[in-house]
């Protein structure tokens, strides 16, 4: 009598439990939006130019250069719970590319975050690609990705303060100046670019 008892406790505890965990589950809300502010501080530089001078010469460079740079970024950001792990969202906002330019970038990112318990503090991390436009007096397009990590603070069933940090990867057309000039990019085979940078932020999502 003794042990079917215990085992009778044992199984309501469980039934409990799993209660417990599938309402918390269900509570996740689906819907999320918010903003996302942060540095970026670029550390690598790489470029590729073909273009025709102002004189009619033909000219070819390319280099690269580790210097430090610092830009800022605000994004805008819509997303959706598949669960109470993973978060699909579309960020667009604006940030600067070194001294060259601004740009709009929009990207899809996905999320996971650690741990079973969505109203508790928990670990995450985060990977997004995505596409823009160059400001600019010819626009351009870029392509922009980032892969990186962070710290989530629950403020309330739907609030969350994430503190993110990670590594950003962007592909741009600078403008090229030649003799004090800009060239006009009928004038240009390339004018491309590679940046290097880290992104320190923090995102408020509701």
């Amino acid at each position: 009598m003794k042990r079917l008892a215990t085992i009778l406790l044992i199984i309501c505890a469980f039934n409990i439990n799993v209660n417990a965990y599938n309402k918390n589950v269900s509570n996740v809300p689906r819907l999320t939006f918010g903003a996302e502010w942060g540095y970026v501080g670029t550390f690598h530089y790489a470029y590729s130019f073909n273009f025709f001078a102002t004189e009619g010469y033909r000219f070819n460079k390319t280099g690269s250069s580790f210097n430090w740079s610092n830009n800022g970024e605000v994004n805008l950001h819509l997303g959706y719970n598949l669960n109470h792990h993973w978060n699909l969202a579309l960020y667009g906002g604006l940030t600067g590319l070194m001294n060259m330019h601004n740009a709009v970038p929009i990207s899809l990112r996905a999320t996971y975050l650690f741990g079973e318990d969505h109203l508790a503090d928990r670990w995450l991390a985060f990977a997004d690609l995505g596409t823009g436009v160059d400001i600019k007096k010819e626009p351009q397009g870029i392509l922009s990705g980032k892969l990186g990590g962070g710290y989530r603070f629950s403020l309330s069933r739907d609030t969350k303060l994430d503190i993110i940090a990670a590594l950003r990867l962007t592909h741009t057309h600078p403008q090229i100046i030649s003799e004090n000039e800009i060239i006009s990019l009928k004038w240009v085979n390339k004018n491309s670019a590679f940046l290097s940078a880290i992104f320190i932020g923090i995102s408020l999502t509701l």
